[in-house]
């Protein structure tokens, strides 16, 4: 018989006589052999580990049953790809949340726009800073800001003008009754294409279709059809005036063949010139009042060097014109309907952000509907649309406002204090009920995610300590004197 746990064999007959031949030697046992490698896993069994009976089995690490969660798959599933800008961290399973719009686009999205929903305070705009701007700057994208609210470290300017300036830039600024800013309604970027002429929807707003969305915000109602006509008309001959004498065309042109329509056009249209003039009135005394008063010197002339699309960040601050009133919304369509124009004429474009912080201003206006036709080429253009909004429940059902919101397939909902405002949006984005205590009970800075159609997930939104300091919106409210601080800590003050 054979031992396996010796080196020779040995003979059991305990009557022979006879001498028994030395067995060949067996070879050195592979714990011998190789020393570097663990054989013995405190098995019981420990020669038959050394001779090699079982596979190596190195020491097992001393762990915890949360530790060991990790070997477990299906328990630490993340929610998104590796591909893409980092934002945060998944609460639920801890993993890094990577997404970007536009390189999700087509994939998981059907879109690249990206709508955020939250309270003040929440900290939306962070998210809206760091990566929707800071973020994506670093791949090599373009970003355009609208910059609405204002700072708290200075009034006078947006809270993106900081970040402008720590980007090498200055904002665009426009203040009513001139000394800043102006963009031109005509501007020769924008196709002087008018609605009639138009063949296709797969184009940018016109001159002609911003014109009309500005006289319906000015008169507070839609336009009529004999108003609708007289202003065509006329913006056809300011075009062919301005053409004669050589000069770009500005609105003004427009105001003045409403009040004195040129005797060619009347003809044409088979009526006499008084008639033609009276068809426009309204429009053109309403008009005439905006640029004079509330839009002077921002949309009524040539547009100033200092508008145009910069590499990297490009701030437009509207942050001192007034809540009320149609001037906001109307500058505002008015920079979108430009910065599309000139995207879509681009030879070599970039992909770009456009962010619109306060957007509510944008769709709740007659104006909205040039803000969806832009949205609608944005694939197009390798442009992403970012739209901030405070509450869902602010936007009437059923309008261009709701669509434009819709069409976002990127969602981060941040907390609603409010009951009917977090069911709000629950029922807008289609998220599942147990979503509804959740919106009302979020963490400042945190958000539920949700993209395409895939589950919502609550994702804590990560900033570096150089993108804290950059996007700090609360500069006024802790701030504390220099003599405050010495008290705190016992030094003596001047």
């Amino acid at each position: 018989m054979i031992n396996i746990f010796t080196r020779a064999t040995t003979n059991k007959r305990k009557n022979n006589a006879k001498t028994t031949k030395p067995a060949k030697a067996v070879p050195a046992p592979r714990a011998e052999q190789r020393p570097d490698i663990t054989w013995d896993a405190g098995r019981q069994t420990r020669k038959g580990s050394r001779y090699g009976l079982y596979d190596p089995a190195p020491e097992g690490a001393i762990s915890t049953t949360r530790q060991a969660e990790v070997s477990n798959l299906a328990v630490p599933w993340s929610p998104t790809s590796y591909k893409g800008l980092l934002f945060g961290i998944d609460l639920e399973s801890g993993w890094g949340v990577m997404h970007d719009p536009i390189f999700a686009y087509p994939h998981t999205v059907n879109n690249a726009n990206v709508v955020v929903i939250g309270d003040i305070g929440s900290a939306k705009s962070s998210a809206g800073k760091t990566w929707g701007c800071l973020r994506p700057m670093i791949i090599g994208r373009n970003v355009i800001v609208i910059d609405k609210k204002p700072s708290d470290s200075n009034p006078e300017e947006g809270e993106y003008a900081e970040l402008c300036r720590y980007q090498g830039g200055e904002p665009v600024t426009f203040k009513i009754g001139g000394g800043g800013s102006c963009i031109n309604i005509f501007d020769p970027s924008i196709s002087a294409e008018t609605e009639e002429d138009s063949t296709t929807g797969e184009t940018p707003p016109s001159q002609s279709m911003l014109l009309r969305a500005v006289a319906e915000e000015v008169l507070g109602r839609p336009i009529s059809p004999r108003e609708g006509k007289a202003l065509r008309t006329a913006h056809r001959r300011a075009l062919k005036d301005a053409k004669a004498q050589s000069i770009t065309p500005t609105i003004r042109l427009v105001i003045h063949r409403m009040i004195d329509p040129a005797e060619e056009d009347s003809t044409h249209l088979e009526i006499d010139k008084t008639t033609l003039r009276e068809w426009g009135y309204d429009v053109a005394f309403e008009l005439e009042r905006f640029v004079e008063e509330d839009l002077a010197g921002m949309i009524d002339n040539e547009t100033t060097g200092d508008v145009k699309l910069k590499d990297g960040l490009t701030v437009f601050d509207v942050s001192q014109l007034p809540e009320n009133g149609p001037a906001l919304a109307i500058v505002m369509t008015v920079i979108n309907t430009w910065m599309t124009n000139r995207l879509f004429k681009a030879k070599n474009r970039r992909q770009t952000h456009f962010v619109v912080e306060e957007a509510w201003h944008l769709v709740q206006t007659s104006v909205a509907k040039v803000i969806r036709r832009n949205q609608k080429v944005s694939r197009a253009i390798g442009l992403s649309n970012w739209f901030f909004f405070h509450h869902v429940s602010d936007i009437p059902a059923g309008t261009d406002a709701e669509a434009i919101i819709k069409e976002c397939d990127t969602v981060l909902v941040y907390q609603q204090k409010k009951a009917p405002d977090a069911r709000a949006a629950v029922d807008m984005f289609d998220l599942p009920a147990s979503s509804y205590p959740t919106i009302l009970n979020l963490a400042t800075g945190t958000c539920l995610m949700k993209i395409g159609n895939e589950a919502p997930f609550e994702v804590k939104h990560l900033r570096s300590d150089v993108e804290t300091i950059l996007t700090d919106t609360d500069k006024a409210l802790v701030a504390r004197t220099t003599s405050e601080k010495e008290q705190d800590h016992g030094l003596p003050t001047a």
